[in-house]
């Protein structure tokens, strides 16, 4: 099929991956290609396109790419078991983008503050939502850090009545039983969109 677009005139069709969409003489090696004996193929399943003009050959996948957290990612997620110097994080959001399948990350002591913090449990309780950063992804364990103002709870609950904490100045009230709490709160905590 050609399409004129932009002043160019195109080409374009659906094509599988490996499936050959010209030769490296005629095209440029664009997004979602790659050469393979002078053979230019698609990488992924998608829409190739070849620019005519500019002499470049692309592939847009029609399949969605899956989301991983990576180093440097910004997560959230909600906090399960912890421990005397680690709390475990179920990832149920990376870089502002919902995920289906969650991943569990770790906050290690180290990564909470630069000062001395004796128990996890006076950074997070169990139940607590927070946004962290991916710091390190090795042997596929995600490593997480709220060290920076940014990161760290954004919503706590009463560990007496259950209900969502109040940040009041530097201060996390329950408005049901008055108990007050401490964590490592976020700059942005009750701001963060979980939807």
């Amino acid at each position: 099929m050609q399409r004129k677009g932009r002043g160019r005139l195109r080409l374009k069709r659906l094509v599988l991956p490996g499936e050959k969409i010209g030769v490296i003489e005629e095209f440029l090696l664009g997004e979602g290609t790659y050469e393979e004996e002078g053979v230019i193929r698609s990488q992924v399943l998608g829409e190739a396109r070849l620019d005519l003009e500019r002499k470049l050959a692309v592939v847009r996948p029609r399949t969605r790419t899956p989301i991983f957290p990576r180093e440097g990612s910004k997560v959230v997620g909600e906090v399960g078991e912890v421990k005397r110097q680690t709390a475990s994080v179920d990832i149920f959001k990376v870089d502002n983008r919902l995920i289906t399948t969650p991943f569990t990350g770790i906050i290690h002591i180290s990564s909470v503050s630069r000062g001395y913090t004796r128990y996890m449990s006076q950074v997070v309780r169990s139940g607590d939502i927070v946004r962290a950063r991916v710091i390190n992804t090795k042997n596929r364990i995600i490593q997480l850090s709220i060290m920076e103002p940014e990161y760290g709870v954004v919503y706590a609950f009463c560990s007496k009545c259950g209900a969502l904490l109040e940040l009041k100045r530097t201060r996390l009230s329950c408005p049901n039983c008055g108990r007050v709490e401490r964590r490592k709160v976020s700059r942005l905590y009750g701001t963060e969109v979980l939807e």
